[in-house]
């Protein structure tokens, strides 16, 4: 019996090491000026590999996560399967970052300002 509690509880510390290892932690922006909505649209548009993006709604103040919305449709397309992609903020530190959804890639946002969520 004793053995059987031993494995769940290993992995329930093994669990909290990882996650206080990385002190990340969710975030929001503050601060929000154009120039930062620019330099996150840039750091954005790097890691997914384009040129130009077109941010989703809600780039605000107090903001957590940036949306990438996929490219316009070409007048010989009537609809596509591209979904947005979504990246969650967060922060270690003083240093934001954001973090894609699907993959988890860490996309450094240098010059941006986040607070603890």
């Amino acid at each position: 019996m004793v053995e059987i509690l031993r494995v769940p509880a290993l992995a329930l510390l093994l669990l909290g090491a990882c996650q206080h290892q990385t002190g990340a932690v969710a975030a929001q922006l503050v601060g929000m000026t154009p120039e930062s909505s620019q330099a996150i649209q840039a750091a954005l548009a790097k890691a997914v590999g384009q040129a130009e993006i077109e941010l989703g709604a809600g780039l605000e103040e107090g903001a957590s996560t940036v949306t990438v919305l996929p490219p316009p449709l070409t007048p010989s397309e009537s609809r596509s399967p591209a979904l947005p992609i979504v990246f969650d903020l967060f922060v270690r530190g003083d240093t934001c970052f954001a973090v894609q959804r699907e993959n988890k890639t860490e996309i450094s946002l240098p010059g941006i300002s986040c607070r603890p969520a």
